[in-house]
């Protein structure tokens, strides 16, 4: 009996498009995904792998990463369209204020002025396109295409944004180049590598959304 009902309220979900309906468990999880958002922002992945000599890498592989666009991914991935542009709003908002200096240099309104800014700014075109595109279908298919969707629409609003603040105060083409091949370049595949996952991960948890709708 209970699996009958499991699988009928999964069905109803699916039914409805996958449609998040308003209720206190939904306002709790708009919560917890800006709280994510947060929590990534200062969150840093490091590996040290020890590797023969003989690979030519040197003594070891150093792996540093900021899992600030997976994380993106997968509010877009558990929250859909709507409520996750929501979570991405409120994090923005908070940030913007002289309160919550929840970015990764601080926060308040000149935080517009920061060559990454643009990076945050471009979250809100990210989560609508790859929660749109998650909404065409539920397959690998759709799931690869709002990744690299999100991924390069943060990288080259972000490169754009910054290219911008660079030419306002006269920076070097050697520092642009530089600030690019750090803040993108190096880091894209690892975007889409660790977006992919994320978005199966929240695949997983949406599945059970219907314990708490209505």
């Amino acid at each position: 009996m209970m699996n009958k009902r499991l699988r009928a309220g999964i069905k109803k979900f699916h039914s409805e498009n996958g449609r998040i309906r308003f209720c206190l468990g939904t306002l709790a999880l708009v919560i917890f995904c800006v709280v994510l958002l947060i929590i990534a922002t200062f969150t840093q992945i490091k590996i040290n792998l020890n590797l023969p000599s003989d690979t030519g890498l040197g003594n070891y592989l150093k792996f540093e990463y900021i899992p600030q666009i997976p994380v993106l991914l997968f509010v877009a991935g558990l929250l859909g369209e709507c409520w996750g542009l929501l979570a991405v709003l409120i994090y923005i908002f908070l940030g913007l204020t002289p309160y919550f200096p929840i970015f990764a240099l601080g926060g308040g309104l000149s935080y517009v002025f920061q060559y990454n800014f643009g990076y945050i700014f471009a979250y809100i075109f990210a989560v609508i396109l790859a929660a749109g595109e998650l909404k065409r279908g539920n397959t690998i298919i759709n799931l690869i295409k709002a990744v690299l969707l999100a991924v390069l629409i943060v990288h080259v609003i972000g490169i754009f944004y910054m290219a911008i603040i660079a030419l306002f105060r006269h920076d070097s083409i050697y520092f642009v180049s530089n600030w690019i091949y750090y803040q993108s370049l190096s880091k894209i595949l690892y975007d889409i590598v660790f977006g992919i996952l994320a978005l199966i991960i929240a695949k997983g948890c949406r599945k059970a959304l219907w314990l708490i709708m209505g």
